[in-house]
Formats: structure tokens, sequence, C-alpha cells
């Protein structure tokens, strides 16, 4: 179980790792203006809508926003958590892990019937966002089956006994 407990870890620590990264240098762009970026990652933003074909990105439909927004204020935060609370092995790393693994699930499960049912997104597009999916996955199986450890405290008998005559 260990071996499978690793491997689960390193995935939300990976995926974890490319929001921390990608929401505030990427995503936030959608939200706000460009001239808070350098010009290179506004550049970097263009290519990506390019070259896997992003109209979402791109046309910057209500909803979308509203999604990058949740991503900005909820799950960013949750990601840089979830880093180091996996990295530093904190019991309370498993809730921080469910709550990103529901939040991207919904998020993803949107934007994947906006693409599929919309004809217009890439395979490329798409090829993209799937691991998300598998993400989600994995942080919503820690958060529900992974037991966090919890520190045990030894009351000497005589402080147990002092409490018990309180």
């Amino acid at each position: 179980m260990g071996v499978v407990s690793g491997f689960v870890d390193f995935v939300i620590v990976v995926f974890s790792v490319v929001l921390a990264l990608t929401v505030p240098l990427i995503d936030a762009q959608i939200c706000l203006p460009s001239g808070f970026y350098p010009p290179a990652l506004v550049d970097l933003k263009r290519w990506y809508e390019e070259e896997y074909g992003d109209y979402l990105m791109k046309e910057r439909p209500h909803f979308y926003i509203g999604l990058v927004w949740v991503e900005i204020v909820f799950l960013w935060p949750l990601s840089i958590a979830n880093i180091y609370g996996i990295l530093a092995r904190r019991p309370w790393a498993v809730t921080t892990a469910l709550m990103a693994g529901i939040s991207t699930a919904t998020g993803m499960v949107s934007l994947m019937a906006e693409y599929l049912g919309s004809g217009r997104a890439s395979d490329k597009l798409l090829q993209l966002f799937t691991p998300f999916l598998a993400f989600s996955f994995f942080a919503i199986l820690k958060g529900l089956f992974s037991k966090p450890r919890h520190t045990v405290i030894k009351q000497s008998h005589a402080a147990a006994a002092r409490k018990k005559r309180a």
C-alpha cells in the first residue's frame, strides 16, 4: 500500500506544482489586465491559445472567467498547501487534497462538457486537459481513503487522575 500511496502523493504534488505556477502566471491573465504581466508571459499565453486552440481562453465567456476566479481564490492556495502538506507529511494534507480534487473535478467537468459539446476543441487541447481529471481522481481518493496521522499525547497517570477528579 505504501507504493500506491507514494505514487498518489507524487501525482498530487506534480499537478499541484503545475497549478501553483500556471494559475497566477497564465490563467490569471484572463481576469487581470495584461499590463500586470511581462510581455514574455503575455506572449506565452497567446502562443498557448493558438497552439492548442483554446477558444475559451481567447473568447473569455463569463462562465470561464468565473472558473478562473475560483482557481485564483480557492485552488491556487490549496495547491500551495498540498505541496507543503504532502512533502512535510502534515496530517491536514488529506483534507486539502480532497478539497483540491473536488474543485478541480468540478471545473474540469464544466470545461470538458463545453469542449466536447461544442465540437470546437482540438484533440491536442483535450489531451492537455485529460490528465487534470486523473489528478482530481487521485486527490479525491487520497482525501477519502487516507487516514491522517494523529499525534498521540501520553498523559502521566497522575495527570490523568487529577483530570478525572476535576
